[in-house]
């Protein structure tokens, strides 16, 4: 069994971990043993301890003392001084004087992980593969954001990384194409792309289709930025609808599972549910339990962006309204699995009749899956962590 050092700030029992996570938990299967550098303690707001118990007993978590703060989005010249970056190298050098490690893996963001890769690479000369949830420098949340001496280092930064790595992986393939570019090689040999996806053992039963007493939306997840400004537009046009009454109060339920809904026009507050923040099995199970599901992805964020949350939406075998990039990659995602329905998130007034004909099939129980499974199935956190170990045995075997 080879060994590989993951360097994770975001960690059981931190929110925003699923990825590294199931990456962990099924890498044993295909000849892998992760050793996880995470932080001891963190400020971020969300919190899942329940994740924990995913975590395999074979799995050792080394925790980073002082690493309280989260990281910023972009990297200044004072990070590298205090918090995540300089304990991680520290703990990470010492661990690699007493065993072999075969590996490196880091994941961003934060992008200072990527950072503690490439100075471990740079001591060790061990293997490394780095991998982007998301964009960096052109990351449509950070661009125009930060001051352009910070900007220009980063970009500096993220060219190290990228010239540096064995491998980098990548959520999407535009993502791939965008890092590829930046990095200014004369090959894309050694970006992949492993997309999100679901854990099959998140879902062991399906439960029973009980009619809901109203036909109910649910939205799972966080509304934040750009993504935020687009759900309180399509929650306006929700609102007059009911107003003018398109849409019947009286049998119409939205459910936020996570985030609230930010503004909510005066006949949304008679309609709007709020569970807060849940633990991942209990968020799942509002899914599950719901007529209508929705997705949000803003024109502004591009046609690469993919949210982690649509590859378990999919899986829940309910119909999926996803207001996003007509061209885009999560648009294709509903397409092929043939789940759901894609809006134009220019044009989301559009939604209204897709929602309509949703409620018509809810009131006369005329509601048919037609997903397609074998195409939602290549999207199992099994399959993606088998395509991680093809990719680090092809380093070690070279």
């Amino acid at each position: 069994m080879k060994k590989v050092l993951c360097i994770c700030y975001f960690f059981p029992p931190l929110g925003m971990s699923q990825r590294s996570l199931k990456f962990c938990k099924y890498l044993h299967l295909f000849g892998w043993e992760p050793i996880v550098l995470a932080p001891e303690s963190s400020t971020y707001h969300r919190q899942d301890p329940t994740l924990l118990t995913e975590v395999p007993r074979s799995c050792r978590v080394i925790r980073v003392p002082e690493s309280e703060e989260v990281p910023n989005a972009m990297i200044r010249t004072e990070d590298f001084q205090k918090g995540w970056y300089p304990e991680a190298v520290k703990v990470a050098l010492k661990l690699l004087q007493k065993e072999k490690v075969d590996m490196i893996y880091t994941t961003a963001s934060p992008y200072l992980s990527h950072m503690i890769g490439l100075k471990i690479k740079e001591l060790t000369g061990i293997p490394w593969v780095a991998d982007f949830r998301d964009e960096w420098t052109t990351n449509p949340y950070i661009v125009n954001k930060y001051p352009p001496k910070q900007m220009k280092l980063n970009q500096q930064f993220e060219q190290q990384v990228l010239t540096r790595a064995d491998k980098v992986i990548t959520v999407s393939d535009e993502i791939s194409n965008i890092l590829y570019r930046q990095s200014s090689l004369k090959s894309n040999e050694k970006f992949f792309t492993i997309m999100n996806g679901f854990d099959p053992a998140d879902f062991p039963l399906h439960p029973k289709n009980v009619k809901n007493d109203r036909f109910t939306m649910c939205y799972m997840g966080s509304l934040y930025g750009l993504r935020r400004r687009l759900a309180n537009q399509f929650f306006q046009i929700i609102d007059h609808s009911l107003q003018q009454g398109k849409l019947n109060k009286d049998e119409l339920k939205v459910l936020f599972v996570g985030d609230p809904l930010p503004q909510p026009g005066e006949w949304m507050k008679g309609i709007t549910e709020n569970s807060g923040y849940l633990d991942h099995q209990s968020a799942l199970k509002k899914a599950l339990s719901s007529d209508l599901l929705l997705l949000f992805i803003s024109p502004q964020e591009g046609n690469q962006t993919v949210t982690s949350k649509i590859f378990e939406l999919i899986n829940t075998k309910k119909p999926i309204l996803a207001i996003v990039p007509e061209a885009g990659v999560a648009a294709e995602i509903i397409r092929k699995t043939r789940t759901g329905v894609v809006v134009d998130s220019r044009f989301p007034e559009k939604a209204i009749p897709h929602i309509l004909r949703y409620y018509h099939q809810w009131k006369t129980n005329q509601v048919v899956n037609h997903s397609y499974n074998h195409e939602i199935q290549r999207f199992s956190r099994i399959e993606q962590t088998k395509m991680l170990a093809q990719i680090m045995h092809s380093i070690v075997t070279k």
